[in-house]
């Protein structure tokens, strides 16, 4: 018989993780190098033990891997909120990603240095797609 830390995890799973770190990040219980840490091991975890030991020394709020011994309805509804979020995420960073390109072409058209404002519209606008 198996135990359940040897169940490999979805990336699904993988990203769960990496939000709930995210979210001790800014609450103040993980400073920037623990949380980089914690990060690498998160996006580098094979099996459900990986994860899990990520957070034994943090309160809620914990990835949910239940979710591939679950009953198939409960985790076929959420696959594909999470498949959104994921694209939403990837879209907004190669929105920030590219801003600096953008701007640096829109001031060689305009010939003002007001369109390096660009920059921080598109950061917010991205915050905003992914939220």
């Amino acid at each position: 018989m198996h135990d359940d830390g040897d169940i490999r995890v979805s990336s699904a799973e993988r990203e769960e993780a990496l939000a709930a770190l995210a979210e001790h990040h800014a609450a103040g219980r993980l400073d920037a190098n623990d949380y980089e840490d914690r990060r690498g091991r998160a996006t580098d975890a094979i099996v459900r033990r990986d994860l899990t030991s990520l957070f034994t020394d943090l309160p809620e709020p914990r990835p949910r891997l239940e979710g591939a011994t679950g009953k198939g309805a409960g985790r076929n509804a959420a696959r594909p909120a999470t498949a959104r979020s994921s694209t939403r995420s990837k879209v907004a960073r190669i929105l920030v990603s590219l801003s600096p390109f953008i701007a640096l072409v829109a001031f060689f058209r305009t010939d003002s240095w007001l369109v390096f404002l660009l920059i921080p519209i598109i950061a917010i606008l991205a915050r905003a797609i992914d939220d």
